[in-house]
C-alpha cells in the first residue's frame, strides 16, 4: 500500500475540491460502515424516543399551561390563525410570535385526527431526532478514520446527555425547530444538495420571526469556511443568508402591523425602558455567566479550538450578539441561560462539530481537535455535572424511564367535566393544562397568588406547584377525588366570612 504522503498527493492531483482530499489510506469495510450506521441510527432513534416520552410524562410529572399545555393546544387546534385557549387569552399566537409554520402543524395534525398531546410530543422527538441525525450524517459523510470516530462520539454524548441539550428539552418549545431545520438545510448544502437544501433552510424562516436570523447565522458560516479548500468566498450561501435575514425583518414588520397587543421584545428584553439595569445587576449577571455550566463547556472548549484554527470561532462571534442581548434582557431565564433560552450555546456546539468536520475533508483536522471535542462535551454531560453538584437533576434523561405515560385524554375529558360542573373554579396550571379552554387566565393559579379568593380550587395532582397548592388548602374539605389525578377542595363558609367554629 502506499505511504500516506504518496496517496495524498495521488488524491489532491486529481483536482481541488472537499470530498477529493481524503486523511485515511484504509478504505472503510462493509462491516466498519454498518457499526457506524448502526450506531447512529441508535443515536437517533434513542432521541426521538426520549423526547416523545418526556413530553407526555411531562403532562402527568410537571405538568404547567404555559408552556406545555399552550403549545399542544394551538398544535392541534386546526386553526391557521393559531387561536389561544380561553386559560392563556382570546388573542392569536401570532400576538406573541408570528409562526406560518405551526399554523402549518396544525392543520396538519387536525387533518390527521391524532391527539394534541401525542402531536405536540411527537414533534419534539422528530425536531431534535433531525439535530441528531444531521449531526450523525455530516460526520458519516465526511469519515476520515479514527479522528471521525472521536466526532461521532462526541455526537451521541452531546445529543444524548449533554446538559445543554437537555436543558432545551427540559423546558418542550416548537422553537427548536429553528435549529433542526438550520442544521438539516446546512448538512444538505455541504453534500452538495443545493436544491434540497433550500426546503429547510425556508422552514427554519417560517417557525418564528427570528428564525430567518439564526438560519443567516449557519449560511454566512458556511460562507466563511470556503476557504479551508483553497476557495475565495462564494456568494451562494452570502445570498441566502441575506434572504434569511430579508425574511425575519419582513416578520418582524408583519407582526408589529397586523399582530399587536403584545410585545416579546419589551416583556422579554427591554422591560421598563431598560430601567432593569445597572452596574450591581450587569455585575451580578456576568458572575453568573461565567459560572454557569453551559458557558463554561462551550467557551472554553471553543477557544482551545481557536489556537488551532481560528475559524472555530466563526459560530461563536456570530451567536455573541444573542448572548450580550439576552445578558442584558429583563426576564431572568434569559440571562441565566436556563431551559429552551440556552440555545445559543447549543447553536455554539453545532458549530464547532461542523468546522471539525469541513476540516476533516480538507484533510487538516488533526486528532487533537476531536480529542478536546470529546472531552469537552463528556465535561458537559448531564451525569457528569450531576456528580460534580453542579446541577441538581437530568429530567428528560430519567423521568421517561420512571413514570408511567397515563391516559391524557382521559385525564383532560375529567378535567372538563370537573370544570362544568363547578364554574368559576380556580385551576392549577396542571389541571389547566389538560383542559385549558375551560378556565379564563383569572381562574389560573399559580404559587404567587392566594387562593383565598377562590371558592372551589381543582387541582391536578402532577402539577409542578401540587404541593404547595395543597399546603394552602389543607384546611378545607377535599371534594371528589378523580382517577387518582384530579381533586376539588372547597372553601368553607366559616373561613369565607373569617371565622372560625
Amino acid at each position: 500500500m502506499a505511504s500516506d504522503g504518496a496517496f495524498r498527493a495521488l488524491v489532491v492531483n486529481r483536482g481541488p475540491g472537499m470530498e477529493q482530499i481524503l486523511t485515511d489510506v484504509r478504505p472503510a469495510t462493509t462491516a466498519d460502515r454498518a457499526v457506524r450506521a448502526l450506531a447512529a441510527a441508535a443515536c437517533v432513534g434513542a432521541v426521538f424516543w426520549l423526547n416523545t416520552r418526556y413530553v407526555l410524562a411531562h403532562f402527568t410529572q410537571g405538568a404547567s399551561l404555559l408552556d406545555t399545555g399552550w403549545f399542544a393546544w394551538i398544535m392541534a387546534s386546526g386553526d391557521p390563525w393559531l387561536t389561544n385557549p380561553h386559560a392563556v387569552s382570546d388573542m392569536s399566537y401570532f400576538n406573541v410570535h408570528l409562526t406560518p409554520y405551526l399554523s402549518a402543524v396544525s392543520v396538519a395534525v387536525h387533518a390527521i385526527g391524532t391527539d394534541r398531546f401525542t402531536a405536540f410530543a411527537v414533534h419534539q422527538g422528530v425536531v431534535f431526532a433531525l439535530v441528531a441525525a444531521s449531526l450523525c450524517a455530516l460526520v458519516l459523510t465526511s469519515w476520515r478514520g479514527p479522528r471521525s470516530g472521536l466526532l461521532l462520539a462526541a455526537v451521541i454524548v452531546q445529543v444524548l446527555l449533554g446538559d445543554t441539550t437537555l436543558q432545551i428539552a427540559s423546558f418542550p418549545h416548537p422553537e427548536i425547530a429553528i435549529i433542526a431545520f438550520s442544521l438539516m438545510g446546512s448538512v444538505l448544502w455541504l453534500n452538495q444538495r443545493r436544491g434540497w437544501a433550500l426546503v429547510p433552510l425556508a422552514l427554519a424562516c417560517l417557525v418564528r420571526e427570528d428564525g430567518g436570523l439564526y438560519m443567516a447565522a449557519f449560511m454566512f458560516a458556511l460562507g466563511l469556511l470556503r476557504p479551508l479548500g483553497g476557495r475565495t468566498w462564494r456568494s451562494s450561501e452570502v445570498a441566502v443568508g441575506a434572504a434569511g435575514v430579508v425574511i425575519a425583518l419582513m416578520m418582524f414588520w408583519i407582526k408589529a402591523q397586523f399582530f399587536p397587543g403584545f410585545s416579546a421584545f419589551a416583556f422579554n428584553y427591554s422591560g421598563h425602558h431598560w430601567d432593569h439595569l445597572s452596574a450591581d445587576a450587569m455585575r451580578l449577571r456576568l458572575l453568573a455567566f461565567v459560572a454557569n455550566p453551559q458557558a463554561l463547556t462551550t467557551i472554553v472548549p471553543a477557544l482551545l479550538l481557536a489556537a488551532l484554527s481560528w475559524r472555530y470561532l466563526i459560530f461563536p462571534a456570530l451567536m455573541t450578539p444573542i448572548i450580550v442581548a439576552q445578558l442584558l434582557a429583563a426576564r431572568a431565564y434569559l440571562w441565566q441561560f436556563n431551559y429552551y433560552y440556552a440555545l445559543p450555546f447549543l447553536v455554539i456546539w453545532i458549530g464547532l462539530m461542523i468546522v471539525a468536520t469541513v476540516r476533516a475533508r480538507q484533510g487538516a483536522m488533526r486528532r487533537i481537535e476531536a480529542a478536546v471535542l470529546l472531552a469537552a462535551v463528556l465535561c458537559g454531560a448531564s451525569p457528569v455535572l450531576l456528580a460534580a453538584g453542579q446541577i441538581n437533576s437530568m429530567p428528560v434523561f430519567t423521568v421517561p424511564f420512571v413514570w408511567p405515560t397515563e391516559n391524557l385524554e382521559a385525564i383532560s375529558k375529567d378535567a372538563v367535566a370537573m370544570a362544568a360542573d363547578v364554574p368559576g373554579a380556580c385551576a392549577s396550571a396542571g389541571v389547566a393544562a389538560v383542559a385549558p379552554q375551560s378556565f379564563g387566565p383569572e381562574q389560573v393559579l399559580d404559587p404567587d397568588v392566594s387562593v383565598a379568593r377562590c371558592r372551589t380550587v381543582l387541582l391536578y395532582r402532577s402539577d409542578a406547584f401540587y404541593p404547595i397548592l395543597t399546603w394552602q388548602v389543607a384546611a378545607w374539605p377535599h371534594g371528589p377525588r378523580i382517577d387518582g389525578h384530579l381533586q376539588r377542595f372547597d372553601r368553607p363558609d366559616w373561613l369565607m366570612m373569617g371565622t372560625r367554629p
